[in-house]
């Protein structure tokens, strides 16, 4: 397969989990806070996390080149999935919740994982 398609397979993923990561974040909010539901809310934080740790391994198939691009790529998709694996690992509700949000973020500002995608889409 020709590189730009496969680059732009990969930037589609990435969307998808990251929309895919608003609903979640949205219903579990929603869960939480609007019927005390806090099974599901840690459900939908667990599937959230399980989300950013297999971005790498479904990205994987995708970027066989060495050029910069793709490095970066894979690198930061391990990035967000080496910090999903931490808190799954510790179990931790509040940092699955905290994943993509830096202590500055402000409602309505893109999170981390949609930063990343946006530095790829405008080139």
């Amino acid at each position: 397969m020709e590189k730009p398609s496969d680059i732009a397979k990969v930037l589609d993923m990435v969307s998808e989990t990251a929309q895919a990561i608003r609903r979640l974040e949205k219903d579990a909010m929603e869960a939480l806070h609007g019927q005390g539901d806090t099974d599901s809310h840690r459900a939908m934080m667990l599937e959230k996390c399980e989300l950013l740790a297999d971005l790498p391994e479904h990205a994987e198939p995708y970027l066989k080149g060495d050029d910069a691009v793709t490095d970066s790529l894979r690198q930061g998709l391990k990035g967000f999935a080496r910090r999903a694996d931490m808190a799954l690992n510790l179990e931790s509700i509040f940092f699955m919740s905290a994943l993509l949000y830096p202590d500055d973020y402000q409602d309505g500002e893109p999170n981390d994982l949609e930063r990343f995608l946006a530095r790829y889409e405008a080139k």
